[in-house]
């Protein structure tokens, strides 16, 4: 009984409405695809610093710092991409009722 967008139908009963809550549900996250290269590029990243540790262990010092510092940037960008995208979303999914089309009728909650 929702529809897509901020209005949807009102409960029948006055009831207060628990079911409809703006919190993220959990597996959002990951199941909106937008958030899809962020997540990628944290995997890569987390992968990169993994091998800048083996080849710390081996003994290539100069090698392994070359390879943290790229894997440090890859995670950061990563990081960067999936709170953007989340505040982005945030902002895109908060729209105001006084912003609704003229021929959208607003109906206030309980009513």
């Amino acid at each position: 009984m929702t529809v897509d967008g901020p209005y949807e139908i009102p409960p029948l009963d006055d009831a207060a409405d628990i079911t409809r809550t703006t919190e993220p549900q959990p597996g959002e996250t990951l199941a909106n695809t937008r958030n899809w290269a962020g997540f990628g590029l944290l995997f890569i990243g987390v992968v990169i610093a993994v091998v800048a540790a083996v080849v710390a262990t081996w003994g290539f010092g100069a090698a392994a710092l070359a390879i943290t510092i790229f894997a440090a940037v890859t995670l950061v960008a990563g990081a960067a991409l999936v709170t953007f995208d989340l505040l982005r979303g945030r902002k895109r999914g908060s729209a105001a009722p006084q912003d609704a089309p003229a021929w959208q009728v607003i109906v206030p909650p309980g009513a």
